[in-house]
């Protein structure tokens, strides 16, 4: 048997046993032109809709964004192992929190800043970064 085969079974456990939030990951294709307002909006793909496990990664932190100053907070996102498509570290990568117990964290837009590989982890991990 083989440790992939093995680690087989933990991993589906693991959807069940700890991801206690919804969420949908997608990748900006290009832009179009908004209709009613006449402005270029980005168009997300989605790439993987359902649970997911999102927990606060470091406090937050004082950064300069244009010419205020934000904080920035980090989160790892968690997903079953499972999960198709591959995602990639960078602003064309986002992942939205739909469903949760904490209403704060559902519905920010969460960039994508790194992803975590390892052949015996039993889920995918993704660092996002809360931009808003």
């Amino acid at each position: 048997m083989s440790l992939q085969d093995a680690l087989a079974g933990p991993r589906e456990l693991i959807v069940d046993a700890v991801m206690e939030e919804m969420c949908v990951v997608e990748h900006r294709t290009g832009t179009e032109l908004d209709p009613v307002t006449l402005v270029e909006v980005d168009v997300w793909e989605p790439l993987y809709d359902g649970p997911c496990k999102a927990s606060p990664l470091t406090a937050g932190r004082d950064t300069q964004w244009g010419e205020g100053e934000v904080v920035l907070h980090r989160y790892t996102l968690k997903l079953p192992y499972s999960a198709a498509e591959p995602v990639q570290a960078g602003p064309d990568y986002r992942a939205t929190v739909t469903a949760s117990a904490d209403a704060w964290l559902v519905d920010r837009p969460l960039e994508v800043v790194d992803v975590v590989y390892s052949a015996t982890a039993v889920t995918r991990r993704l660092i996002v970064e809360d931009r808003s």
